[in-house]
């Protein structure tokens, strides 16, 4: 634990202190949005689940593949897994749906639920043999004879730790629990290889817990997934010189405050939109409408989710069926995929020259 042991003497740059400013600021506007997106947050909670399931297989596990169809396929509650890399994602899907689900117990740090937290993300993925605590082996006062004892004490004591300091309430939250995620990673305290993973799914459900309840609306994963090679190299340099008490955590805090305050930038706007929508005077099924008229001749689906990602799957299948009886759009094709092309040509507005073109009878 030496990230945590070393907070008393590691300095705060002026830039990461305005950055976690900024932040603050932002979560400010907290009561707002969970007002604001209170009828629809079910319907929300079940996008955001499988956004972050599938951005974190992506940026953690893309080496497993699995084609792009057979992911959709694997959203789906009857769909059974066919391989280690489907039961893996299965998994993740079952977990992120746990933390969006609002009936869901709050997520305790302690040895017992991230115990639990392992076993169902590596369930069939890993043998149960490498679903353990590594092993340390101490020398007893003979110099032939040796103890064995689990990484899970380790782990206990790094809890400890943390709880002790979060009682003193002189550092702020997430760098607080930054320390404690690059202590994990470098304790190398499970047997697999995925410590990190697992060190920042922690960091993620507990810092949401915690007040940054941006990722409830914005996909932190996804964002994660843009920017994959700066996350690895913000943790590599967290590495450097941890052993001796001298973690650089200065990268990997920039890299997280600055992933948060985009995601809050970007909950500002989905709010601006979601308000508007709501206090629409026409249904949605009109603005679907007015959408698909602005759309290229052949449209799919998901350009109209892409520009209305608050309005359910129902309300634009109804909108597509609608138009399809009116004989304004056929489908080409069949399935999740498939796209639809317009029937009727837009009106195209004459141009200004045209406009200007008047007969006016002279010679």
């Amino acid at each position: 634990m030496k990230c945590l042991n070393n907070l008393v003497r590691t300095p705060i740059p002026n830039d990461v202190f305005m950055m976690t400013l900024n932040l603050y600021y932002q979560m400010g506007k907290n009561e707002y949005y969970l007002k604001l997106f209170e009828n629809d947050q079910e319907f929300l909670a079940k996008q955001i689940a499988f956004q972050e399931a599938y951005s974190f297989y992506k940026c953690f596990f893309s080496s497993n593949k699995i084609v792009e169809s057979r992911m959709r396929t694997l959203q789906l509650d009857s769909t059974v897994p066919k391989n280690r890399a489907e039961s893996l994602y299965k998994n993740i899907i079952r977990i992120f749906q746990t933390i969006h689900n609002k009936d869901t117990e709050p997520f305790q740090l302690n040895v017992t639920e991230i115990s639990d937290l392992v076993k169902i993300l590596f369930s069939d993925f890993h043998p149960n043999e490498k679903i353990q605590y590594k092993k340390i082996e101490r020398q007893k006062h003979t110099l032939i004879s040796s103890e064995v004892s689990s990484k899970r004490e380790k782990l206990e004591e790094l809890i400890k730790k943390l709880d002790e300091i979060k009682k003193t309430k002189e550092y702020e939250t997430t760098f607080l629990y930054l320390n404690f995620i690059v202590d994990f990673i470098n304790m190398d305290i499970f047997k697999f290889e995925e410590n990190d993973v697992v060190a920042i799914l922690i960091f993620y459900i507990m810092v949401m817990q915690e007040g940054l309840i941006v990722s409830k609306y914005i996909s932190f994963f996804e964002k994660m997934l843009l920017y994959e090679k700066e996350l690895k190299l913000a943790i590599d340099k967290s590495r450097f010189g941890w052993s001796e008490g001298f973690s650089e955590m200065m990268p990997l805090s920039r890299f997280i405050l600055n992933i948060y305050y985009k995601m809050y930038l970007e909950l500002a706007e989905k709010a601006r939109d979601y308000d508007y929508e709501n206090n629409l005077e026409i249904s949605k099924s009109d603005y679907i409408e007015n959408t698909i008229d602005k759309l290229p001749e052949v449209f799919s689906k998901e350009d109209i989710r892409n520009r209305h990602p608050l309005i359910s799957d129902s309300t634009i299948n109804r909108t597509l069926k609608r138009l399809f009886d009116e004989n304004k759009i056929r489908p080409l094709g069949k399935g999740r995929s498939a796209k639809w092309i317009k029937l009727y040509t837009k009106e195209k507005k004459p141009r200004i020259q045209e406009q200007l073109n008047f007969d006016l009878g002279g010679e």
